[in-house]
């Protein structure tokens, strides 16, 4: 699988955000605001190591943008972290949006685009770690008050 089809899968995951779709033989992922699919980009139009997704704004094949998979996806990322984290703390929702980043370079390679975004203190990583085995969310709910 590449890892243009590994992004694209991940977002299809972010639910409510988007969802899993197919646009002819390809699997894409489609956003549930506004219908927009994002789909992987064809072996040999751009280096795999790039990550290049393509973008159907409103699902309209006549306005697409091809962009870098790990620059979509942060913006996408950080939204679904606030959403599922409504009514956290901010340090909880740092954690979780840490968690997501590490979660995403496991995923498919690519590194989420957040230069400012440190690690979170010594204790939540180690809750962290341990949330890694047992799948994302995890995180918010051990933090939450």
């Amino acid at each position: 699988m590449t890892k243009s089809a590994r992004i694209v899968g991940f977002i299809a995951n972010l639910m409510p955000l988007y969802i899993p779709a197919h646009h002819g033989q390809l699997d894409a992922a489609q956003s549930l605001e506004d219908g927009t699919l994002v789909l992987p980009v064809p072996d040999g139009e751009w280096d795999d190591e790039d990550g290049m997704v393509r973008i159907l704004w409103q699902g309209d094949t006549q306005r697409s943008t091809d962009a870098r998979g790990d620059y979509f996806v942060t913006p996408i990322l950080d939204r679904y972290v606030r959403l599922h984290a409504a009514g956290a703390s901010e340090d909880a929702i740092h954690a979780e949006l840490w968690f997501m980043a590490k979660h995403f370079e496991f995923k498919t390679g690519g590194s989420i685009y957040l230069p400012h975004l440190k690690p979170p203190p010594h204790p939540i990583v180690r809750v962290g770690k341990k949330a890694m085995e047992f799948g994302q969310g995890i995180l918010i709910n051990l933090l939450s008050p």
